[in-house]
């Protein structure tokens, strides 16, 4: 986002702080679980959305790739936590494709309950559509399945395609390609020991090297240095 913005504008990069759409690490030390959430799908594979899910979300592309594995995987379920005024599609291909029993619009949630929905979960997904802002810029949910161990299922954009193979904590599909997307989640579905260590994986990064306590730092600096200068 800083060298898109930068070659736009001309502004020098050493001039723009970045701080990333991460979590504080409270979000998952501090979790307090609902098990009523965790009763209503655990006897299914479950495929987590966090957040808005308007058409660009991608979550067209999942509920095509649902209907492609709901054959291979019978248990299969995409919960999708969230909500948009263009649901009404979303729900429209869910009807056309006979995916009542698979997919569950559980609407929007208050924040404290994410928690409870991902440790039910088995697979986290991320399946924005390309444009210059996902490719340019990393969801907030990313983050939060890292900070649960989840496994994640995400598009090939480029800002969040860079950040798993930097963290090594999911799979890549292509953008728009349900076809694609459903073949990945069959080999995560398949392959429990490559889920449990891409899990591993990102809740090591995510406390780590990207915890909203260390990505801040540059930020509290900035903010220092320029209070200096004020009292100056």
């Amino acid at each position: 986002a800083r060298k898109e913005l930068c070659q736009r504008t001309g502004i020098s990069e050493n001039k723009v702080v970045v701080m990333p759409n991460t979590v504080p690490p409270e979000f998952f030390s501090e979790a307090v679980i609902d098990d009523s959430v965790q009763e209503k799908f655990s006897d299914r594979f479950c495929l987590l959305y966090l957040g808005d899910t308007g058409i660009r979300r991608g979550l067209l592309t999942a509920i095509e790739g649902i209907g492609l594995l709901k054959e291979k995987i019978p248990e299969v379920k995409l919960v999708i936590v969230g909500a948009n005024s263009s649901d009404s599609l979303l729900k429209k291909k869910v009807d056309e494709l006979g995916l009542a029993d698979y997919v569950s619009f559980e609407g929007w949630q208050n924040e404290d309950l994410f928690p409870s929905y991902l440790v039910d979960s088995d697979i986290c997904i991320s399946p924005l559509y390309k444009n210059l802002h996902h490719d340019t810029t990393l969801a907030n949910k990313l983050f939060q399945y890292m900070g649960f161990s989840k496994p994640i299922l995400a598009s090939d954009v480029l800002a969040q395609a860079d950040i798993l193979r930097h963290s090594k904590t999911g799979l890549t599909h292509k953008a728009e390609d349900a076809a694609d997307f459903a073949d990945k989640c069959l080999h995560l579905y398949e392959n429990d020991p490559l889920r449990k260590q891409m899990g591993i994986n990102g809740k090591q990064f995510i406390e780590e090297e990207f915890s909203l306590t260390e990505v801040g730092r540059p930020l509290v600096d900035f903010y220092k240095k320029l209070e200096k200068q004020t009292l100056k």
